[in-house]
């Protein structure tokens, strides 16, 4: 055996020897391929990558692979992207209104409607039975007719009620010892709404009504006619 023999046994040994070792060659080279395509992100592009084949005579051609442009990379899908969770605000915080403040708690007498600055305040539905009357102690030192009152404030109420005016009113006896008188006029006055021109001439009359001699209870409003009613006309 020559030396090209040698030589040609030695070629044919080397390509059997790289055609079993193909097939192994080109998994590695796939294997890698992929491997460095989960590398670079889901939905990289994959710019420039090739697989080394074997010629059919065993000569192994140049495998080049060129690196991918990320910059140039196609953007994620937008079915892969996870989208945020939506965060639930819940209830509305805007605070609910400020519970309406009351300016006097205490209870109404029987026959009251409301209270005012603590005392019990009557209408024109009011029983006049249970209002409580003064003691008789209390009459020495302010004597006065207290059912005289009480039916005039009564009659006031009721015909007021009648024009369509609210006249309500609270024993004005009950303020005097304790010097509330004029402060709880106020608040009765405004309770009343009995400020306006309207209320007072339908109480009191015109102002231009006659006086003194002239008085004619039948031109003073309704408490002229109550005070009629009581047989006080010379008290006017």
């Amino acid at each position: 055996m020559n030396l090209q023999d040698l030589l040609d046994d030695e070629q044919r040994r080397e390509e059997r020897r790289q055609e079993r070792s193909t097939p192994r060659h080109r998994i590695a080279l796939v294997v890698g391929a992929v491997g460095a395509v989960i590398a670079i992100g889901t939905g990289a592009a994959l710019t420039a990558a090739a697989v080394s084949e074997i010629s059919g005579d065993g000569q192994q051609t140049a495998a080049s692979t060129a690196a991918p442009d990320v910059s140039a990379a196609a953007p994620p899908d937008a079915a892969m992207v996870p989208t945020p969770p939506t965060i639930d605000p819940g209830p509305s915080a805007t605070p609910s209104p400020a519970s309406a403040v009351v300016e006097d708690a205490v209870a109404p007498e029987p026959g009251g409607i409301t209270t005012i600055l603590g005392y019990t305040v009557y209408d024109e539905t009011s029983d006049l039975d249970l209002i409580p009357r003064p003691s008789a102690e209390f009459l020495e030192e302010w004597p006065f007719d207290v059912e005289v009152g009480l039916m005039q404030d009564h009659l006031d109420a009721v015909c007021m009620a009648e024009k369509g005016f609210r006249a309500a009113f609270i024993p004005m006896w009950q303020t005097w010892e304790t010097g509330d008188t004029m402060a709880v006029i106020n608040e009765l006055d405004a309770f009343n709404d009995a400020r306006t021109p309207e209320w007072r001439e339908a109480m009191y009359g015109a102002d231009d009504q006659p006086l003194g001699n002239a008085y004619d209870w039948q031109q003073a409003g309704c408490h002229g006619a109550a005070v009629h009613a009581t047989g006080m006309d010379d008290a006017h």
